[in-house]
């Protein structure tokens, strides 16, 4: 009688290391120590890059066609300043997210940190000084060749959307919304495009559809009370959020002016 050998499946990886580092329970290296990749390995040289996809499960088996970003460092925001905390990172912190806070407190715009106008940011990375780079509002759908053909070009983003719990893009008509810097982009096997993006509530990089990310911010049509802040009186420019001063289907285009150093595959 013969016996067939089945062989050992490899250990599988700690989803609940994993869990605790989308939700922020943990650390970097905490993903480190616990995960042996076995997948994304054609971005192994970029750990960062590695972890993003493996949790994404984008490109697992097959690497990208394309894949370009700037290594921007994460910051953190301390209070509602998501929108601030993505200027100072795309300045490599030269003006913090608090210095950015007090102009746009000065000009009226904000009352705690609140950013509900894509012009009213603009006009704040605009009067930035030593910044070099050229950015204008766009107004639109975002999942159109005018951007991919834009972000192939080293362009960067910055978008409101509504953040899920695990601060990926859905859709909440604005009763989440939240601020997010596409510092690049990836297309897949599939020719899928994908956005690269940093946000201020988390130290992992987003890997998210393009597709996503345009439906979360053509959703963003109604002002809800944070729950954390029951009784502050939040600054809306005309015609909320959903109107031409507000931040449905309104993004911030920005060409240069960021000295990150760049990851190309």
């Amino acid at each position: 009688m013969s016996h067939k050998i089945i062989p050992i499946p490899p250990p599988a990886p700690d989803f609940a290391a994993v869990n605790r580092l989308i939700y922020g329970e943990s650390s970097h290296s905490a993903l480190n120590n616990s995960l042996d990749f076995r997948e994304c390995l054609w971005a192994a040289e970029y750990p960062e890059v590695q972890k993003s996809c493996f949790l994404a499960r984008v490109c697992e088996q097959k690497p990208p066609k394309r894949c370009l970003f700037y290594q921007v460092e994460p910051i953190l925001q301390q209070g509602p300043t998501c929108g601030f905390v993505t200027i100072s990172m795309l300045l490599n912190g030269a003006s913090t997210a608090d210095q950015l806070f007090q102009k746009a407190k000065a000009k009226g715009f904000t009352a705690m940190g609140e950013m509900f106008s894509a012009a009213n940011l603009l006009d704040i990375l605009q009067s930035q000084e030593g910044f070099s780079g050229k950015c204008q509002l766009f107004e639109g759908h975002l999942n159109c060749d005018e951007i991919r053909e834009t972000l192939k070009s080293d362009a960067c983003l910055i978008v409101p959307y509504d953040s899920d719990v695990n601060h990926s893009p859905c859709l909440r008509k604005g009763h989440k919304a939240h601020w997010a810097l596409v510092v690049g982009y990836l297309i897949d096997d599939k020719d899928q495009f994908y956005v690269i993006a940093r946000q201020g509530k988390s130290r992992l990089l987003g890997i998210w559809l393009l597709s996503d990310l345009a439906e979360s911010n053509a959703n963003l049509t109604e002002f809800s009370q944070p729950k954390q802040y029951p009784e502050a009186d939040f600054i809306l420019p005309e015609g909320g959020i959903a109107g031409p001063w507000g931040l449905c289907r309104r993004s911030i285009v920005i060409q240069g002016g960021t000295f990150a150093e760049q990851f190309r595959f």
